[in-house]
């Protein structure tokens, strides 16, 4: 038994390589697909939740405690996980040399930055006056609109890639 387990191990040990070897056109078919595909859903989430925390704001007197600490833990999911699908985008254009795509990439970048600072400020005034929730409310419609055009940004992108064919879902109303 011994012997089938260390004859597994090494067979494995030198597969595994093989695999982890891809053709330049490997990382075009998957890679960017999966990172704007996915990158696109992730943002798209953060702004539908975004929409329901809006809602929520506008019709209470005082913000819960636990509905707060809810829509921090999701939109920093959310947001976080935008990040690194576009930091995985960036690195195939940086690849590819596809500059035109890195300049639309900076300006996605520049949005989701502002989005989560806006996501930071609604939350702090959340802790701070739970009893104010118009105040966060305004921070949330700010993390809204630079939600848009994250997600008016990586349109542009799916769609000079060829791969809109696949519908992207709704933005979040």
């Amino acid at each position: 038994m011994p012997r089938l387990l260390l004859a597994l191990v090494l067979v494995t040990g030198f597969v595994s390589p093989a695999f982890a070897q891809r053709d330049a056109g490997a990382k075009a078919r998957g890679d960017f697909f999966f990172y704007a595909r996915s990158g696109y859903s992730h943002v798209n989430a953060a702004h539908a939740h975004a929409s329901h925390y809006y809602g929520y704001l506008g019709s209470t007197p005082s913000i819960s405690p636990r509905v707060a600490q809810l829509s921090d833990s999701t939109m920093s999911h959310h947001l976080d996980m935008t990040q690194q699908h576009l930091a995985g985008m960036r690195e195939y254009f940086t690849s590819t040399d596809d500059a035109d795509s890195i300049v639309v990439l900076d300006q996605v970048d520049k949005h989701l930055a502002a989005a989560q600072a806006h996501h930071s400020a609604a939350q702090e005034a959340a802790r701070t006056a739970p009893d104010k929730p118009l105040a966060v409310q305004e921070n949330v419609g700010k993390m809204q609109d630079s939600l848009d055009k994250v997600m008016a940004g990586q349109e542009t992108l799916i769609k000079q890639h060829g791969i809109e064919e696949q519908t992207l879902p709704p933005a979040a109303e």
